[in-house]
């Protein structure tokens, strides 16, 4: 029995990592492209949103983790401070985007009072699928327990990708600031 079950497991090892190898091999997306035609849930299960028929400028923060140090301390908070600016610049809605469940991405935009900037939204890419389908995924098995979004930032417009900036470190944040946000607009 317990060979049986050792065999069990390599073998859904093996699938996994031949699954992650695939979505990681997506190629990243590029300034100009059309943003992925994929759906994410926002506030509820069953509420899902389309990033690619959004109208307007919009930003996408992508991060690694909802909860983690990097992104609740050093990179989030600063993007609720500074809407306004955001939106001086012609920015509609900034979304962040994890690899967690919706209920997750609640939760943790309530604990960094994401409500004082109604239109800073906190989306949940539970599967992956968006992350996946930008090419902005990596293998976090060890530390997160799965394929997790790469710490990037979109601009978006109309459907199409006006700016992208991928932190080489994801336990940095340099280039997906919301002060490099800015001046990239």
């Amino acid at each position: 029995m317990a060979s049986i079950l050792t065999s069990a497991l390599k073998g859904t090892t093996a699938a996994a990592h031949s699954a992650f190898a695939t979505l990681a091999s997506a190629s990243q997306i590029a300034a100009g492209a059309a943003v992925p035609d994929v759906e994410v849930k926002i506030s509820k299960p069953d509420q899902k949103l389309n990033f690619s028929t959004l109208q307007g400028k919009n930003v996408i923060v992508m991060v690694p983790a909802a909860f983690s140090p990097t992104c609740s301390e050093q990179q989030v908070p600063a993007y609720i401070e500074k809407y306004d600016q955001f939106a001086a610049k012609g920015v509609k809605d900034i979304y962040v985007l994890s690899v967690n469940d919706v209920f997750c991405m609640n939760a943790w935009g309530k604990s960094l009072h994401a409500d004082k900037a109604a239109q800073v939204k906190f989306v949940a890419d539970d599967s992956g699928a968006f992350a996946s389908a930008t090419g902005l995924v990596f293998d976090a098995q060890a530390l997160l327990g799965g394929p997790r979004a790469k710490r990037s930032l979109l601009i978006i417009e109309d459907g199409k990708v006006a700016h992208v900036a991928v932190e080489e470190d994801v336990t940095k944040v340099t280039v997906t600031s919301a002060e490099s946000a800015l001046a990239a607009l």
